[in-house]
Protein backbone atom coordinates (compact mmCIF):
# COMPACT_ATOMS: atom_id res chain seq x y z
CA UNK A 1 0.00 0.00 0.00
CA UNK A 2 1.87 3.03 -1.32
CA UNK A 3 1.45 6.69 0.34
CA UNK A 4 0.53 9.42 -1.20
CA UNK A 5 3.88 11.51 -2.38
CA UNK A 6 2.48 14.42 -0.51
CA UNK A 7 2.63 12.30 2.78
CA UNK A 8 6.48 11.33 2.66
CA UNK A 9 8.56 12.28 5.27
CA UNK A 10 12.17 13.50 5.21
CA UNK A 11 15.24 10.59 6.77
CA UNK A 12 15.68 13.42 9.50
CA UNK A 13 12.04 13.97 10.48
CA UNK A 14 11.90 10.12 10.41
CA UNK A 15 14.75 10.14 13.01
CA UNK A 16 13.26 13.33 15.45
CA UNK A 17 10.02 11.64 15.39
CA UNK A 18 11.49 8.35 16.47
CA UNK A 19 13.34 10.21 19.28
CA UNK A 20 10.46 12.36 19.91
CA UNK A 21 8.19 9.25 20.85
CA UNK A 22 11.11 8.09 23.14
CA UNK A 23 11.86 11.38 25.36
CA UNK A 24 9.38 11.22 28.08
CA UNK A 25 8.67 11.52 31.53
CA UNK A 26 12.11 9.06 31.37
CA UNK A 27 14.60 12.59 31.65
CA UNK A 28 12.89 13.93 34.84
CA UNK A 29 13.06 10.38 36.86
CA UNK A 30 15.50 7.82 35.17
CA UNK A 31 18.73 9.11 37.10
CA UNK A 32 16.98 8.80 40.83
CA UNK A 33 15.45 5.54 39.57
CA UNK A 34 18.74 4.02 38.17
CA UNK A 35 20.41 5.16 41.30
CA UNK A 36 17.76 3.47 43.62
CA UNK A 37 18.72 -0.12 42.08
CA UNK A 38 22.70 0.43 40.42
CA UNK A 39 24.01 3.76 42.13
CA UNK A 40 26.75 6.10 39.95
CA UNK A 41 27.16 2.57 37.52
CA UNK A 42 23.68 2.80 36.25
CA UNK A 43 25.01 4.58 32.89
CA UNK A 44 26.21 1.37 32.20
CA UNK A 45 22.57 -0.15 32.52
CA UNK A 46 21.39 2.80 29.39
CA UNK A 47 24.09 1.88 27.77
CA UNK A 48 22.88 -1.53 28.20
CA UNK A 49 19.55 -0.57 27.21
CA UNK A 50 19.89 1.08 24.05
CA UNK A 51 21.71 -1.80 22.83
CA UNK A 52 18.83 -3.64 23.57
CA UNK A 53 16.19 -1.33 22.08
CA UNK A 54 18.36 -0.65 19.16
CA UNK A 55 18.65 -4.53 18.19
CA UNK A 56 14.83 -5.18 18.49
CA UNK A 57 14.67 -2.07 16.60
CA UNK A 58 16.37 -3.37 13.38
CA UNK A 59 14.44 -6.22 13.68
CA UNK A 60 11.53 -4.45 13.07
CA UNK A 61 12.59 -2.62 10.12
CA UNK A 62 13.89 -5.52 8.85
CA UNK A 63 10.54 -7.44 8.92
CA UNK A 64 9.31 -3.97 7.34
CA UNK A 65 11.67 -3.68 4.33
CA UNK A 66 11.17 -7.78 3.36
CA UNK A 67 8.00 -5.77 2.11
CA UNK A 68 8.59 -2.16 1.51
CA UNK A 69 5.31 -1.07 -0.44
CA UNK A 70 2.81 -2.78 2.59
CA UNK A 71 1.99 -1.40 5.84
CA UNK A 72 2.31 -2.99 8.97
CA UNK A 73 -1.10 -4.56 8.93
CA UNK A 74 -0.23 -6.29 5.63
CA UNK A 75 2.81 -7.72 6.62
CA UNK A 76 1.22 -9.38 9.60
CA UNK A 77 -1.97 -10.38 8.19
CA UNK A 78 0.86 -11.98 5.10
CA UNK A 79 2.42 -14.17 7.66
CA UNK A 80 -0.13 -14.54 10.56
CA UNK A 81 -3.63 -14.03 9.17
CA UNK A 82 -6.76 -12.07 9.93
CA UNK A 83 -7.53 -13.34 12.97
CA UNK A 84 -3.81 -13.31 14.97
CA UNK A 85 -3.50 -9.71 13.35
CA UNK A 86 -6.40 -8.45 15.55
CA UNK A 87 -5.49 -10.21 18.38
CA UNK A 88 -2.33 -8.28 18.17
CA UNK A 89 -3.62 -5.23 16.77
CA UNK A 90 -5.76 -5.12 20.02
CA UNK A 91 -2.75 -5.82 22.47
CA UNK A 92 -0.72 -3.17 20.59
CA UNK A 93 -3.95 -0.36 21.00
CA UNK A 94 -3.87 -1.70 24.65
CA UNK A 95 -0.75 -0.96 25.32
CA UNK A 96 -0.41 2.42 23.89
CA UNK A 97 -3.81 3.56 24.86
CA UNK A 98 -2.17 2.87 28.58
CA UNK A 99 1.05 4.94 27.80
CA UNK A 100 -0.94 7.49 26.67
CA UNK A 101 -3.32 8.15 29.56
CA UNK A 102 -0.35 7.94 32.35
CA UNK A 103 1.95 10.02 29.73
CA UNK A 104 -0.99 12.47 30.50
CA UNK A 105 -2.17 12.49 34.06
CA UNK A 106 2.22 12.91 34.39
CA UNK A 107 1.49 16.12 32.54
CA UNK A 108 -0.94 17.20 35.10
CA UNK A 109 0.66 16.18 37.76
CA UNK A 110 3.77 17.85 36.98
CA UNK A 111 2.37 21.44 35.89
CA UNK A 112 0.16 21.29 38.86
CA UNK A 113 3.16 20.63 41.69
CA UNK A 114 5.68 22.83 39.33
CA UNK A 115 4.14 25.44 37.53
CA UNK A 116 0.33 26.25 38.41
CA UNK A 117 -0.34 24.89 41.64
CA UNK A 118 -3.71 26.81 42.04
CA UNK A 119 -5.37 26.10 38.27
CA UNK A 120 -8.19 23.31 37.98
CA UNK A 121 -6.45 20.18 36.86
CA UNK A 122 -9.64 20.46 34.00
CA UNK A 123 -8.43 23.49 32.50
CA UNK A 124 -4.62 22.42 32.54
CA UNK A 125 -5.89 19.04 30.72
CA UNK A 126 -7.78 21.39 28.21
CA UNK A 127 -5.11 23.33 27.49
CA UNK A 128 -2.67 20.09 27.03
CA UNK A 129 -5.14 18.20 25.00
CA UNK A 130 -6.06 21.14 22.37
CA UNK A 131 -2.64 21.50 20.37
CA UNK A 132 -2.16 17.76 20.65
CA UNK A 133 -5.59 17.84 18.85
CA UNK A 134 -4.24 20.50 16.45
CA UNK A 135 -1.02 18.38 15.64
CA UNK A 136 -2.66 15.22 15.08
CA UNK A 137 -5.16 16.01 12.61
CA UNK A 138 -2.64 17.58 10.34
CA UNK A 139 -1.44 13.87 9.97
CA UNK A 140 1.83 12.05 10.21
CA UNK A 141 3.96 14.88 7.88
CA UNK A 142 2.89 17.27 10.39
CA UNK A 143 3.94 15.31 13.41
CA UNK A 144 7.08 14.48 11.98
CA UNK A 145 7.36 18.43 11.08
CA UNK A 146 6.52 19.62 14.59
CA UNK A 147 9.05 16.62 16.18
CA UNK A 148 11.60 18.23 14.18
CA UNK A 149 10.92 21.93 15.41
CA UNK A 150 10.64 20.32 19.29
CA UNK A 151 13.60 18.59 18.85
CA UNK A 152 15.64 21.73 17.64
CA UNK A 153 13.68 24.21 19.88
CA UNK A 154 14.26 22.48 23.05
CA UNK A 155 17.69 21.32 22.53
CA UNK A 156 19.36 23.55 24.78
CA UNK A 157 17.63 21.86 27.77
CA UNK A 158 19.49 19.22 28.30
CA UNK A 159 22.80 21.30 27.23
CA UNK A 160 21.34 23.72 30.06
CA UNK A 161 21.68 20.93 32.74
CA UNK A 162 25.99 21.02 32.08
CA UNK A 163 25.83 24.56 33.92
CA UNK A 164 25.67 23.37 37.53
CA UNK A 165 28.74 20.89 37.06
CA UNK A 166 30.88 23.20 37.51
CA UNK A 167 30.29 21.86 41.50
CA UNK A 168 30.55 18.31 40.43
CA UNK A 169 32.46 15.78 42.00
CA UNK A 170 34.05 13.18 39.85
CA UNK A 171 35.14 10.92 42.77
CA UNK A 172 31.21 10.11 43.18
CA UNK A 173 31.44 8.15 39.60
CA UNK A 174 34.09 5.95 41.45
CA UNK A 175 35.42 3.35 41.37
CA UNK A 176 33.38 1.55 38.69
CA UNK A 177 31.37 -1.04 39.19
CA UNK A 178 31.20 -0.66 42.75
CA UNK A 179 28.62 -2.94 43.77
CA UNK A 180 29.78 -5.36 40.81
CA UNK A 181 28.00 -6.67 37.81
CA UNK A 182 24.61 -7.74 39.19
CA UNK A 183 22.75 -4.28 40.14
CA UNK A 184 23.55 -2.80 36.45
CA UNK A 185 21.83 -5.99 35.37
CA UNK A 186 19.21 -4.93 37.28
CA UNK A 187 18.66 -1.44 36.19
CA UNK A 188 18.38 -2.43 32.87
CA UNK A 189 14.77 -2.42 33.46
CA UNK A 190 13.76 0.84 33.54
CA UNK A 191 16.36 1.91 31.32
CA UNK A 192 14.80 -0.37 28.13
CA UNK A 193 11.62 1.36 29.18
CA UNK A 194 13.18 4.76 28.87
CA UNK A 195 13.72 3.94 24.73
CA UNK A 196 9.90 2.66 24.06
CA UNK A 197 9.17 4.71 21.97
CA UNK A 198 10.80 3.67 18.64
CA UNK A 199 7.67 1.36 17.68
CA UNK A 200 6.46 4.67 15.94
CA UNK A 201 9.03 3.56 13.19
CA UNK A 202 6.34 0.65 12.25
CA UNK A 203 4.07 3.57 11.97
CA UNK A 204 6.25 6.29 10.10
CA UNK A 205 8.35 3.99 7.64
CA UNK A 206 5.77 3.40 5.05
CA UNK A 207 5.76 7.18 4.80
CA UNK A 208 9.68 7.46 4.55
CA UNK A 209 11.10 8.74 1.45
CA UNK A 210 14.06 6.35 1.19
CA UNK A 211 13.36 3.12 2.91
CA UNK A 212 16.72 2.13 2.21
CA UNK A 213 17.86 4.39 5.23
CA UNK A 214 15.23 3.39 7.85
CA UNK A 215 17.94 1.04 9.77
CA UNK A 216 20.14 3.89 9.69
CA UNK A 217 17.59 6.36 10.89
CA UNK A 218 16.49 3.97 13.82
CA UNK A 219 19.70 3.62 14.93
CA UNK A 220 20.48 7.33 14.64
CA UNK A 221 17.35 8.30 16.50
CA UNK A 222 18.21 5.57 19.18
CA UNK A 223 21.49 6.86 19.59
CA UNK A 224 20.49 10.85 20.30
CA UNK A 225 18.28 9.24 22.79
CA UNK A 226 21.20 7.70 24.37
CA UNK A 227 23.35 10.90 24.34
CA UNK A 228 20.50 12.76 25.76
CA UNK A 229 19.80 10.14 28.72
CA UNK A 230 23.38 9.63 29.73
CA UNK A 231 24.00 13.73 29.48
CA UNK A 232 21.25 13.89 31.90
CA UNK A 233 21.95 11.31 33.97
CA UNK A 234 25.86 11.43 34.41
CA UNK A 235 25.14 15.47 35.73
CA UNK A 236 23.14 14.10 37.95
CA UNK A 237 25.50 11.65 39.23
CA UNK A 238 28.19 14.19 39.18
CA UNK A 239 26.01 16.86 41.17
CA UNK A 240 24.09 14.74 43.56
CA UNK A 241 25.91 12.39 45.89
CA UNK A 242 25.12 8.28 45.38
CA UNK A 243 23.07 8.90 48.40
CA UNK A 244 21.51 11.84 47.97
CA UNK A 245 19.69 11.15 44.50
CA UNK A 246 17.76 8.04 45.42
CA UNK A 247 16.00 11.18 47.55
CA UNK A 248 14.80 13.38 44.75
CA UNK A 249 11.61 12.13 42.80
CA UNK A 250 12.59 14.55 40.19
CA UNK A 251 15.97 15.02 40.27
CA UNK A 252 16.43 16.44 36.64
CA UNK A 253 13.97 19.38 37.81
CA UNK A 254 16.12 19.76 41.11
CA UNK A 255 19.17 20.00 39.03
CA UNK A 256 17.73 23.52 37.57
CA UNK A 257 17.11 24.98 40.95
CA UNK A 258 20.96 26.55 41.23
CA UNK A 259 20.13 28.13 38.20
CA UNK A 260 19.16 31.76 38.93
CA UNK A 261 19.00 35.13 36.85
CA UNK A 262 18.93 38.59 38.80
CA UNK A 263 15.33 38.71 37.34
CA UNK A 264 13.91 35.22 37.65
CA UNK A 265 14.46 33.12 40.99
CA UNK A 266 12.67 30.16 39.77
CA UNK A 267 13.79 29.11 36.80
CA UNK A 268 13.07 25.41 36.39
CA UNK A 269 9.54 26.81 36.31
CA UNK A 270 10.73 27.87 32.75
CA UNK A 271 12.20 25.00 31.71
CA UNK A 272 9.53 22.80 32.54
CA UNK A 273 7.43 25.22 30.67
CA UNK A 274 9.31 24.23 27.34
CA UNK A 275 9.83 20.61 28.13
CA UNK A 276 5.87 20.74 27.96
CA UNK A 277 6.52 20.68 24.44
CA UNK A 278 8.46 17.13 24.53
CA UNK A 279 5.81 15.82 26.63
CA UNK A 280 3.06 16.55 23.56
CA UNK A 281 5.30 14.99 21.07
CA UNK A 282 5.64 11.90 22.86
CA UNK A 283 1.53 11.89 23.54
CA UNK A 284 0.69 12.39 19.93
CA UNK A 285 2.85 9.42 18.66
CA UNK A 286 0.69 7.17 20.71
CA UNK A 287 -2.68 8.59 19.63
CA UNK A 288 -1.49 7.73 16.29
CA UNK A 289 -0.75 4.35 17.01
CA UNK A 290 -3.97 3.56 18.56
CA UNK A 291 -6.21 5.45 15.36
CA UNK A 292 -3.71 3.32 12.91
CA UNK A 293 -4.38 0.09 14.43
CA UNK A 294 -8.32 0.92 14.86
CA UNK A 295 -8.49 2.21 11.11
CA UNK A 296 -7.05 -1.05 10.10
CA UNK A 297 -9.43 -3.46 12.30
CA UNK A 298 -11.91 -1.18 10.51
CA UNK A 299 -10.97 -1.52 7.47
CA UNK A 300 -10.90 2.27 7.16
CA UNK A 301 -8.39 4.99 5.94
CA UNK A 302 -7.50 8.35 7.34
CA UNK A 303 -10.10 7.86 9.84
CA UNK A 304 -10.26 10.56 12.66
CA UNK A 305 -13.10 9.71 14.34
CA UNK A 306 -11.29 7.66 16.95
CA UNK A 307 -9.04 9.93 17.69
CA UNK A 308 -11.55 12.36 18.79
CA UNK A 309 -13.54 9.94 20.79
CA UNK A 310 -10.34 9.22 22.71
CA UNK A 311 -9.31 12.70 23.20
CA UNK A 312 -12.64 13.35 24.39
CA UNK A 313 -12.90 10.39 26.63
CA UNK A 314 -9.49 11.21 28.45
CA UNK A 315 -10.34 14.91 28.77
CA UNK A 316 -13.17 13.94 30.54
CA UNK A 317 -11.35 11.62 32.58
CA UNK A 318 -9.75 14.62 34.09
CA UNK A 319 -13.65 15.54 35.67
CA UNK A 320 -13.91 12.76 37.63
CA UNK A 321 -10.43 11.30 38.70
CA UNK A 322 -6.95 12.66 38.93
CA UNK A 323 -4.58 10.01 40.11
CA UNK A 324 -1.72 10.89 43.07
CA UNK A 325 1.91 10.54 42.20
CA UNK A 326 1.73 7.26 44.21
CA UNK A 327 -0.77 5.72 42.39
CA UNK A 328 0.74 7.02 39.18
CA UNK A 329 3.81 4.74 40.14
CA UNK A 330 1.26 1.84 40.43
CA UNK A 331 0.11 2.11 37.12
CA UNK A 332 3.57 2.60 35.70
CA UNK A 333 4.75 -0.55 37.03
CA UNK A 334 1.82 -2.65 35.47
CA UNK A 335 2.50 -0.58 31.95
CA UNK A 336 6.43 -1.78 32.28
CA UNK A 337 5.41 -5.39 32.23
CA UNK A 338 3.40 -4.87 29.46
CA UNK A 339 6.24 -2.93 27.70
CA UNK A 340 8.37 -6.08 27.79
CA UNK A 341 5.91 -7.73 25.78
CA UNK A 342 4.32 -5.97 23.68
CA UNK A 343 7.32 -3.63 22.76
CA UNK A 344 10.03 -5.75 22.89
CA UNK A 345 9.51 -9.35 22.89
CA UNK A 346 6.37 -9.54 20.21
CA UNK A 347 8.46 -7.98 17.09
CA UNK A 348 11.73 -10.37 17.72
CA UNK A 349 9.45 -13.37 18.38
CA UNK A 350 7.78 -12.34 14.81
CA UNK A 351 11.10 -10.80 13.03
CA UNK A 352 12.38 -15.00 13.98
CA UNK A 353 8.93 -16.32 13.24
CA UNK A 354 9.55 -14.43 9.58
CA UNK A 355 13.10 -15.58 8.93
CA UNK A 356 12.03 -19.43 9.64
CA UNK A 357 8.91 -19.10 7.83
CA UNK A 358 10.76 -17.57 4.79
CA UNK A 359 14.00 -20.01 5.12
CA UNK A 360 11.36 -23.25 5.37
CA UNK A 361 9.33 -21.59 1.88
CA UNK A 362 12.60 -21.69 0.11
CA UNK A 363 13.38 -25.40 0.94
CA UNK A 364 9.99 -26.13 -0.05
CA UNK A 365 10.40 -24.92 -3.32
CA UNK A 366 13.78 -26.39 -4.06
Amino acid sequence: MNKPRKNEITLLQYILGINAAQLGTSILTLPSDLAKVASTDGWISIVVGWLIATIVSLCMIAVMAKHPGDSLYDILTRYLGKWLVKVWSIAWISSALFTAIIIFYSVLLFIKIWILSNTSSVLIAVLFIIPAYMVFRGGIRIFARYAEFVFFFTLWLPILLLAPLKDAEFIFMLPLLKEGLLPVLHGVSPAIVSFVGFEIALILYPYLKNKQAAAKGIVIGNGITLLVYLQITLSCFLYFSPDEITKFVWPTLTLVKPIQFPFLERFEIIFLSFYLLIFSAVFIPYISIITHNIEQLCNKQNWQLPAYILLSLILASSFVYIPTYNQLQIMSEWWNWGTYTVSYGIPVLFFLYITLYIRWKKRQTI
